[in-house]
């Protein structure tokens, strides 16, 4: 009885995360992609042994850039038409900016130089903040 009780409440957390899942946007699953990137590659980025692990983490994280590039934030849809050009300009720039970001980090493993890695991964926070900021629709 209680398998079957812990099973039954198991299916229905996965259903509530499946349904969701669901309601995500190409744009969040994006992001998705890039926090578990970012999360994992900072844990590793400092290591050596792992440099061509981080490398393509690093990969992974400047395809999402890339195509998150062309899609459009959720809060797009509560910009007034005038201004939505310039709202989309904007974002574009912000991803632009991490995608550099991701380049640098990624010459700096190829390098070698892990601490300067580090040092530029770092920096990915107040850049994600000040787009969360700006294009995240609370």
């Amino acid at each position: 009885m209680k398998i079957r009780n812990l099973l039954l409440s198991c299916s229905l957390i996965l259903l509530v995360f499946q349904l969701r899942a669901d309601e995500d946007t190409p744009l969040e699953r994006q992001m998705q992609i890039m926090a578990r990137s970012i999360k994992q590659l900072s844990q590793q980025v400092g290591d050596s042994s792992k440099q061509q692990e981080s490398i393509l983490l690093i990969e992974t994280l400047k395809k999402a850039a890339y195509e998150s590039e062309g899609l459009s934030p959720r809060k797009t849809a509560s910009i007034p038409q005038s201004d939505r050009e310039k709202f989309l300009a904007d974002y574009k720039s912000q991803i632009e900016k991490l995608s550099s970001a991701f380049n640098e980090i990624e010459e700096a493993v190829k390098a070698e130089n892990y601490d300067q890695a580090k040092s530029l991964l770092a920096a990915i926070g107040p850049i994600k903040k000040e787009g969360h900021s700006k294009f995240k629709q609370d």
